[in-house]
């Protein structure tokens, strides 16, 4: 049977690791979240630069009618 003071140290063990699995997985999550803001704001910028938007409309454009009648 174990003393008091080894059940204290035991508990006291779990915590650091549980609390350093946490903390490891809390890093590595943070990391990821800034790389994919990166990739999303670089993406973005990339069509961006390329005058790439889906609601963009060219009116003056040829064969472009916005009229509900059709062409």
């Amino acid at each position: 049977m174990m003393s008091i003071e080894t059940r204290i140290q035991v508990a006291v063990a779990r915590a650091d690791l549980f609390i350093c699995n946490a903390l490891r997985w809390l890093a590595i999550i943070a990391v990821l979240t800034v790389v994919l803001l990166v990739a999303v704001i670089a993406f973005r910028r990339a069509a961006h630069l390329e005058g790439y938007d889906p609601y963009w409309i060219d009116y003056d454009a040829p064969g472009v009618d916005i009229t509900s009648e059709g062409p």
